[in-house]
């Protein structure tokens, strides 16, 4: 779908605030979609708002003490000022501009974990997704499968379901509707997108959500453990997967990073990492308290330092 201009607007955000580490993560992962481009501090992304795709560039700007992210948005149609103003408070929220960090630099500078990983990643903020579909397409999607089975899913269902957003000269392959996959046989989904069990989760999920659900600007404002209870009514969705589509709220351990806290808080790999999992989650949650969502994000993005620092190579599970 061809999108055009359809406005701009500048979001200041509270100082330490690094664009480039907040959207475009140094152990790879992406923001919205896994199409989305990034080329010298600009980033080209999409997402809906209020059922429309809508084309994102958005650029790092201000200066270190009075850091902005610059913000220019696309659509098929013309937006009125209501709808601007809803989609800079959905990116606000999103990106985090409005987060003050300096609580957690605090813990981090007394903490022989974060410390060094701290100051190595200053100003990178865990960005919420700005939309929920998409967000519980990534929990699906990892639940008991590898990552290179996830990630031959998600590339299915954006080639497969997914929708092209054209504009400033780029395209971004963006995340099926939810009624898109609300209408579609969990049968169909299962062969063409190869979810397995997962598809019957996703349709029941897709459904749920257009017959009138929260949306993430709506979980945000609840306190975090309703907006979690809220998440785990839906269908196929657990703790660990309330944790992932809105994170910074929980520490989300799985098999794999159970391995790296195991070294990280008691010198060793687990024997069972998956039985490990509750009491390393209950370490973390008691050592950074409501950071550990946080603190998390920056351990996993910083493993190369971190190996290290401990003397263990913790970037090879």
């Amino acid at each position: 779908m061809y999108l055009k201009q359809a406005g701009s607007a500048t979001l200041n955000a509270v100082a330490p605030y690094n664009f480039e580490l907040t959207v475009h993560k140094p152990a790879g992962w992406w923001w919205s979609t896994p199409d989305e481009k990034y080329e010298k501090g600009a980033l080209w992304t999409a997402t809906r708002f209020n059922g429309a795709l809508i084309g994102l560039k958005l650029r790092s700007g201000g200066t270190p003490r009075k850091p902005a992210v610059d913000c220019t948005f696309f659509s098929s149609r013309k937006l009125d000022d209501e709808e601007k103003q809803g989609l800079m408070r959905m990116l606000r929220r999103a990106l985090r501009t409005d987060q003050n960090l300096a609580e957690f630099y605090t813990l981090a500078e007394k903490d022989d974990i974060l410390r060094q990983t701290a100051r190595n990643l200053c100003g990178m903020h865990t960005v919420a997704w700005p939309e929920l579909f998409p967000a519980l397409i990534l929990a699906v999607t990892l639940q008991m499968a590898p990552m290179k089975r996830s990630g031959q899913m998600m590339d299915s269902l954006l080639r497969v379901f997914g929708e092209d957003a054209n504009f400033d000269g780029k395209t971004v392959r963006y995340w099926p509707s939810t009624a898109k996959i609300a209408a579609t046989p969990a049968q169909e989904l299962q062969a063409k997108a190869k979810l397995g069990y997962r598809a019957a989760n996703l349709v029941a999920i897709a459904k749920a959500l257009e017959a009138g659900f929260p949306t993430m600007d709506e979980l945000y404002a609840l306190d975090p453990l309703e907006a979690k209870k809220v998440l785990m009514s839906l269908f196929g969705i657990g703790n660990y997967s309330a944790d992932l589509v809105m994170p910074g709220l929980g520490f989300p351990l799985d098999v794999w990073s159970a391995k790296i806290f195991g070294i990280l808080f008691r010198a060793n790999i687990p024997e069972n990492p998956r039985k490990a999992v509750p009491e390393l989650k209950l370490d973390g949650e008691r050592r950074w308290g409501r950071w550990a969502g946080l603190a998390f994000v920056y351990v996993l993005n910083d493993l190369p330092a971190l190996s290290k620092h401990v003397g263990s190579d913790l970037t090879g599970f």
